[in-house]
């Protein structure tokens, strides 16, 4: 009898051990972060031996579930209106990110028979650039982000703008939480970058 109940504990210890090992294996609940993050003087100095003419970086913190995915996009709009999308990236990316540095950037110190931007998006998992025709002559470029976010299932999180005109007048404005500002709406010509936390696969505009 002894024995008996020895083999019983030892048979609830084991269970006991198994549930804690399924837990430690389950995925955490997704929180993810997105900050702004400001340059070093001497990272700054680095940068501006790269000829990126406009940068902005921010840093992504928080853990993906295995059916989630992060979504990088690049978006035009032209006279007000949304046009197209550049490019987007999705599913391959990391699931686990600390203090994972994202980039937003535009070139445009190209010579006057190009004509075209460069326009650059760096993510946890690689970088993307891409070119655009450019016929303005006035522009500015910004961080649509001043503090840190909480993002949001299926909520779009603008992190900077370019913002063109042809004409003397030009802002671009924003309430500094990752909407998209009023200004791109009214803008001759506008190129913003876009996160988006959804599930695996799945488009969001």
């Amino acid at each position: 009898m002894r024995c008996f109940k020895g083999f019983c504990l030892l048979i609830i210890f084991s269970v006991f051990l198994t549930g804690c090992a399924d837990v430690e294996k389950s995925p955490p609940s997704t929180n993810l972060t997105i900050e702004p993050y400001n340059l070093s003087e001497k990272e700054s100095l680095l940068i501006n031996k790269t000829g990126v003419g406009r940068i902005e970086f921010f840093m992504l913190n928080g853990t993906l579930k295995e059916d989630e995915d992060l979504q990088f996009s690049v978006e035009v709009f032209e006279n007000g209106e949304y046009k197209e999308q550049l490019f987007r990236t999705y599913g391959g990316l990391e699931t686990n990110f600390k203090d994972s540095i994202i980039s937003t950037g535009i070139n445009n110190n190209t010579s006057d028979e190009d004509k075209v931007l460069q326009i650059i998006n760096g993510f946890p998992s690689g970088i993307t650039t891409t070119y655009y025709p450019n016929e303005m002559t006035a522009s500015s470029f910004s961080k649509l982000i001043d503090e840190k976010i909480i993002l949001e299932k299926n909520k779009p999180i603008y992190l900077a703008a370019w913002v063109g005109t042809t004409q003397n007048s030009l802002g671009l404005g924003g309430s500094g939480n990752g909407e998209l500002p009023s200004r791109i709406k009214e803008s001759e010509l506008a190129i913003v970058f876009k996160i988006v936390w959804t599930d695996e696969e799945k488009t969001v505009y």
